[in-house]
Order: C-alpha cells, then sequence, then structure tokens
C-alpha cells in the first residue's frame, strides 16, 4: 500500500479515532466530535462537505467503519487495518 491512497486530513482523522479509542461500533465519534477534538476556541479540522468526504473515502478503503446512531448523527471508528496504517501502538512512545 503506497502513501498516496491517503493524505494529512485522512491521517488527523484516524490519529483522532485512534486516540479517542473509537474502535468499536459503540464508542464512535460523530463527524461533529471529530470535527471540534481540538476544542471550540480552536479552528475546525475541516469545513464540514470536506471532512464528510474524507470520512466516506477512509470508510471505503476499510480505515473506519460506521458505528451505531448517535441520535440522529452517524459515528464512525478506526478498524484494525487503520491502527495498523497508522502503526498505532495504544499512544505508546517509543515503540
Amino acid at each position: 500500500m503506497g502513501n498516496s491512497d491517503i493524505n494529512r486530513l485522512d491521517l488527523n482523522i484516524l490519529m483522532i479515532l485512534a486516540k479517542e479509542e473509537a474502535t468499536d461500533e459503540l464508542n464512535g465519534m460523530t463527524v461533529n466530535e471529530i470535527n471540534s477534538y481540538y476544542g471550540e476556541d480552536k479552528p475546525p479540522l475541516s469545513a464540514r462537505p470536506n471532512l464528510c468526504k474524507r470520512i466516506r473515502g477512509l470508510c471505503s478503503l476499510k480505515y473506519i467503519e460506521e458505528g451505531i446512531k448517535d441520535v440522529i448523527s452517524n459515528t464512525y471508528f478506526i478498524t484494525e487495518s487503520g491502527l495498523k496504517r497508522i502503526k498505532w501502538n495504544g499512544g505508546k512512545k517509543d515503540e
């Protein structure tokens, strides 16, 4: 798998899901939660339409999947292949 299959925004989405332990359908995050991850006083991660487009792309690559609904919003969680793609080691340093 080459480096060109995802971009920097995609990596940020995957890292946010991994850091928040959104690794199954019960612990998924909504688009708004992902977009406001860095705080309300910081700019959003991306424009909502662009973020939704990137999330759909990550779903098609099987790096993330849809979880259960949060009222009317879809939630998303990172898959094992997504964790492998970002070489996630549970947040530990030097591994």
